[in-house]
């Protein structure tokens, strides 16, 4: 079976944040690379007692389509807060959804440090989608909910979310690629405030 250019690349760039890559990994041979068990994130997860943000149902950093138009950043995510950390953590994915259902670059760049590495490579997952004049003919990731947690000058975002592994289409919407089956993991994002701004410096998984 062929596998999926969304499922070699993005199961290679979550796998190098998990292992603390300074550049994203070579795609692996399998759309099962993500689901290979690696060392935990450096992150610890948060205890039991840290209360929960918010619980977003699933499709909250999804229901982006063509026509809409890049999503708007809503207003809580501008906040100095955990809710406002959970807020941007599910706009940066539900803009990368976008980006790579479109596909357009420039959208990634503003929204996360030069320092992250996985950020860089779903950049470079979007500009390989342009350059082959293809597009993922859904969302790669969807989140069924996320709790964030300050750490000194960081906060961490854990997002229950699911790679979904869509088919790839070309200019013309003919399937360049099948889906394949989905993997749940949680995500790490971890987040600074750069000004007023929050920014993605690093993204991990844990499964």
């Amino acid at each position: 079976m062929k596998t999926t250019f969304v499922a070699a690349c993005a199961a290679a760039l979550l796998l190098a944040g998990c292992q603390g890559s300074s550049e994203p990994s070579a795609p692996p041979t399998s759309q099962d690379a993500l689901t290979t068990t690696d060392p935990a994130p450096t992150t610890a997860a948060p205890p039991d007692d840290v209360e929960e943000t918010s619980s977003s149902p699933a499709g909250d950093a999804t229901e982006t389509t063509e026509a809409s138009g890049p999503p708007e950043m809503p207003d809580e995510a501008k906040e100095d807060s955990e809710s406002g950390a959970e807020a941007f953590a599910l706009h940066y994915l539900e803009v990368f959804n976008y980006a790579a259902m479109t596909p357009e670059a420039g959208h990634l760049e503003q929204l996360a440090s030069d320092d992250c590495a996985t950020c860089a490579g779903f950049e470079s997952m979007i500009a390989k989608y342009i350059e082959n004049d293809e597009r993922a003919a859904g969302p790669i990731v969807t989140v069924d909910s996320a709790r964030a947690q300050a750490t000194g000058d960081t906060t961490v975002v854990f997002a229950e979310a699911v790679q979904t592994v869509p088919a790839t289409l070309d200019a013309a919407g003919a399937v360049v690629t099948a889906s394949a089956q989905p993997t749940s993991f949680t995500m790490v994002l971890t987040l600074t405030l750069d000004g007023q701004a929050w920014e993605v410096a690093e993204i991990q998984v844990q499964q």
